[in-house]
């Protein structure tokens, strides 16, 4: 049986306070500012000076003697309890020379400041290939030794494992144990591995058993009424929980997990029969396909809108009174599946938002290009794909429990993240988690070129220049990154080399095992590899033998992202370390950022001007493309908040005598 505080720890979150708003939220953001004044960069690095020093002078200590000195800094951890932090840099020497011996890593002066940071709860943005995975390791040892759960936040389920066993030497020697969390495993096998002092997870898994874990319990979630259903001897459920609680976390990828994907929210849901709706699914499918654009719809195109006009609702109408059955028989309903219809047939491309493998229509990750089976989309649009693509359409599901991530990260008593790419979203990071920033410098300069930027009317001569660009680059032996927005785009990349005799790699959704494998060998010279957005992020690049003589490291972007901070991530992975290494950036105005994001007048100024190329042309074509990457960005801030708000009205409503904060 658990201690009475450990009982409570496992259900105990922190209360959220409501977000600053009007002078307030000016108040409170210049607060941020002050937090993230560069004194305290120049702070941590006299301090990660400090430490470095005391870290080389137990290089003579004997195997024993640092167990021995180990143990005494675990000790004293558990003793300062949450005041550990001002202890921290007494007990990081011993971590240190830990790393050093037991994985063959000694940390630069760059990786114990990022470890600082990490402790004393910012947002420590350090460039890519700096060694993350390293630095994050030297703050949980001492978050372990708390004896009070720690996670550590991956971008995917391979990264979790990869980092967890890389890294148990060092955490073994360390007094602890490190457990990692994947989505295969079975109830059993999570339950320990989160008994692990350190646990690897990526958000989705850690949310997803965080919520069964609120169903299992049901009203019995607040830690006081177990106590009291212990004392009077009613019954608690049968089902054990799966984690230990929250307590601390460290997120890796930050930019990504806490801002672009954090106003997703994770559902928990159960399949629900509806032989009604799938048969209405098809149906409504074929009568999206008999509709015109201009004349029975209008598309808005940038919010991603359908809007039947008059004439579709006659149609619409017409067909119910004809065909309809049931419910469908209304024309309010067959209007709702209708208009999902076209957003599937017009927002949700094959290759794009999806892939279909064996039948099956299955979620990408717009961000990363991953795949994500088992995930769904809401209100019968995963319905209207499949019946759009033609394979079997399955049954809706019910939701039982659902939270974003951008609420359930504020629920830590300690959060803090790296990542390579903070600065951008600085404010934002203060404003929903109270993240300040803090920037590592390079352990050695970057001498990455960035070559200026090339614009094209129309897509096929974007193309034709990256391919040529390609061939130049491939016979001077320099290894070539090229990153792609989607699944359709690295394929037709891929027909057009091979139609030039080319060997490469492809790494995207559909070709992703082995993505480490692949994304390592990158540096190799001769290489090409294409992988769509981030594909291999957290995996380093080194380069190969004669590499560095040929330039380095070339990276292609073949279009701008909605998000600046991806343009950037892509770029770091050339450099790195000091290595050498180019970027080259090429966009169209066929591309997916100006049709959405830029005004049609601005369009047609700017083709205008770039048909022409008079004297400025590409700075024109410079600024439209930006502006339309500022609107994308915009907008992308605007559904945070409004999600942030949600959430807040949510908990507000649902108050009514219970401790929503729990959830």
């Amino acid at each position: 049986m658990p201690l009475p505080m450990e009982e409570v720890r496992r259900t105990e979150t922190r209360r959220l306070e409501k977000l600053p708003e009007g002078l307030d939220s000016l108040v409170h953001r210049a607060h941020g500012a002050w937090k993230s004044r560069r004194r305290f960069q120049r702070e941590l690095w006299e301090s990660a000076g400090r430490i470095e020093t005391a870290a080389e002078a137990l290089r003579t200590l004997h195997e024993l003697e640092l167990r021995d000195l180990l143990r005494a800094c675990r000790a004293k951890v558990r003793r300062r309890g949450r005041d550990w932090i001002s202890i921290f840099e007494e007990v990081l020497p011993a971590v240190v020379e830990t790393a050093h011996r037991e994985i063959g890593l000694r940390p630069y002066r760059v990786q114990i400041m990022g470890a600082l940071g990490i402790a004393h709860g910012r947002l420590v943005e350090m460039a890519t290939g700096e060694g993350k995975t390293l630095t994050i390791s030297l703050a949980a040892v001492p978050l372990g030794w708390l004896g009070l759960p720690c996670h550590v936040i991956t971008a995917n389920d391979y990264l979790a494992e990869r980092d967890a066993n890389e890294l148990a030497p060092l955490y073994r020697a360390c007094g602890l144990r490190a457990g990692h969390i994947s989505a295969p495993m079975s109830q059993e096998d999570r339950r320990s591995n989160y008994l692990a002092g350190v646990v690897y997870t990526t958000s989705k898994e850690l949310v997803a058993d965080f919520l069964r874990d609120r169903l299992a319990l049901g009203p019995l979630t607040d830690p006081g009424r177990r106590t009291v259903a212990r004392f009077l001897k009613l019954p608690q459920g049968t089902q054990p929980l799966v984690q230990r609680g929250l307590y601390s976390a460290i997120v890796d990828e930050a930019d990504n997990q806490m801002i672009d994907e954090a106003v997703t929210p994770l559902i928990i849901s159960r399949e629900q029969e509806n032989a009604d709706l799938l048969h209405a699914s098809r149906l409504a499918d074929r009568l999206a396909a008999s509709l015109l654009v201009g004349e029975d719809y209008e598309l808005n195109v940038q919010f991603k809108e359908v809007k039947l006009l008059e004439l579709a609702h006659g149609k619409v109408a017409a067909w119910c009174r004809e065909h309809g059955e049931g419910v469908f028989s209304h024309p309010a309903w067959m209007e709702t599946l209708v208009t999902q219809a076209l957003h599937a047939r017009h927002f949700f491309l094959r290759d794009k938002q999806y892939v279909v493998v064996d039948g099956q229509v299955i979620i990408v990750d717009e961000f990363t290009g991953r795949l994500m089976p088992g995930r769904t989309w809401r209100l019968g649009l995963h319905q209207a794909v499949q019946a759009k693509e033609g394979v079997s359409v399955t049954n809706p599901a019910e939701s039982l429990a659902r939270l974003s991530f951008q609420r359930f990260f504020r629920l830590f008593r300690l959060l803090s993240g790296i990542t390579g790419t903070g600065a951008e979203a600085s404010n934002e990071f203060w404003r929903m988690y109270e993240l300040p920033l803090v920037v590592i410098p390079p352990h050695r300069p970057c001498v990455r070129a960035e070559w200026r930027e090339e614009f094209f009317v129309t897509a096929a001569e974007k193309w034709k220049a990256i391919v040529a660009e390609i061939e130049r680059l491939h016979a001077q032996g320099q290894p070539i990154l090229v990153g792609t927005r989607s699944v359709a785009a690295s394929e037709h990349l891929g027909h057009l080399l091979t139609a030039r005799g080319f060997t490469f790699s492809i790494l995207n959704a559909v070709r992703h095992k082995e993505e480490a494998a692949i994304v390592s060998l990158a540096g190799e010279p001769n290489s090409i590899t294409i992988a769509t957005n981030m594909a291999g992020r957290g995996t380093d690049i080194r380069l190969g033998h004669g590499v560095a003589g040929h330039g380095g490291l070339h990276v292609i972007l073949t279009e701008l992202h909605e998000s600046g901070r991806i343009d950037r991530q892509l770029r770091g992975r050339a450099g790195r370390q000091g290595d050498p290494g180019s970027t080259h950036t090429f966009a169209s105005f066929e591309d997916e950022l100006v049709e959405r994001f830029l005004p049609p007048p601005v369009q047609r100024l700017v083709l205008a001007v770039l048909r022409r190329h008079p004297p400025g042309s590409r700075k024109v074509a410079a600024w439209a493309l930006h502006l339309a990457q500022k609107r994308a960005q915009k907008q992308a801030y605007v559904q945070r908040r409004m999600v942030a708000a949600q959430d807040q009205q949510l908990a507000e409503n649902l108050i009514a005598g219970e401790n929503v904060d729990q959830v």
